[in-house]
């Protein structure tokens, strides 16, 4: 089953020329293009394009490279790297100094100042982990028992929202005139 479906589109037109159509639509396209002046005609306008392009960039000289071309590449790349291995660097040494800094304080204040407040941390943070695997075998029940509602809602908000991108989708073969 092929999309071909009246005149050629400008992309058709465009494999036709480059000898490049889809296996799905060659068949159909060559008898249509066989068949209507006006789509041979569009045909043609790529083919002129194409030879006088062809031409245009022929004709054009190709200017020569300096002799440091590839080097003055390398060395910008190389300067790159290291640049990245330069900043890495700086990152790590901060972040050393900023965990010297933290242990630092910490054993400067005192277990008496930071442990109550490590202990309740580590309270809150099993309650959240209680908490979300209570949640993850309820929430198994509860999709399987609203599945029909969840399915309509989707479908409710999905419809008009793909209506409204298709309307932002370019046609694909601009009118003639």
């Amino acid at each position: 089953m092929t999309t071909f479906t009246g005149h050629l589109t400008d992309a058709q037109a465009q494999r036709l020329v480059d000898g490049t159509l889809l296996e799905a639509e060659a068949d159909e396209v060559l008898a249509h293009a066989g068949d209507c002046a006006e789509c041979q005609a569009l045909a043609e306008s790529y083919r002129v394009l194409g030879d006088a392009l062809g031409e245009a960039l022929g004709a054009l000289e190709v200017p020569e490279l300096p002799r440091d071309f590839t080097a003055g590449v390398l060395s910008r790349i190389d300067a790159r790297e290291r640049a990245v291995r330069r900043e890495r660097r700086f990152a790590t040494a901060i972040l050393a100094a900023v965990l010297v800094a933290i242990g630092v304080t910490v054993v400067a204040a005192g277990a008496g100042t930071w442990a109550p407040a490590a202990s309740r941390l580590a309270g809150g943070l099993g309650s959240a982990g209680e908490v979300l695997r209570l949640g993850a075998g309820l929430a198994g029940t509860l999709l399987s028992a609203l599945r029909l509602q969840l399915a309509l809602a989707c479908a409710v908000l999905a419809v008009p929202l793909l209506f409204a991108l298709s309307r932002l989708i370019p046609s694909a073969r601009a009118e003639l005139v």
